[in-house]
């Protein structure tokens, strides 16, 4: 019993260094660049958008191009966006659906 609850207790430990801190940002991000879509690669390749990512040394957003990646069966795209908070902006990642 002791050595289940050190084992959880480790973990616990060694895990919380791992919660990503959530960065809000005082300012908003610029209005998105219109992109030309270079050629499709493939049928099963699918267009994400570029989009404006937070440079913490320049202290401003960089923008990031877009391009085409590969699709994932039966999955749709979710597009990553800027979500305005009380706190300050921050980045709600992309992801297959």
């Amino acid at each position: 019993m002791k050595k289940a609850i050190f084992g959880i207790l480790l973990t616990m430990v060694l895990f919380s260094g791992c919660a990503k801190k959530t960065l809000y940002i005082k300012i908003a991000p610029p209005r998105n660049k219109t992109e030309i879509r270079s050629e499709r690669p493939g049928i099963k390749h699918v267009w994400v958008d570029g989009y404006w990512q937070w440079h913490r040394k320049k202290e401003n957003y960089v923008w990031v191009p877009g391009s085409w990646i590969k699709k994932k069966e039966g999955k749709i795209w979710i597009r990553g966006s800027w979500e305005r908070t009380r706190r300050g902006w921050k980045w709600v990642k992309s992801y297959w659906k």
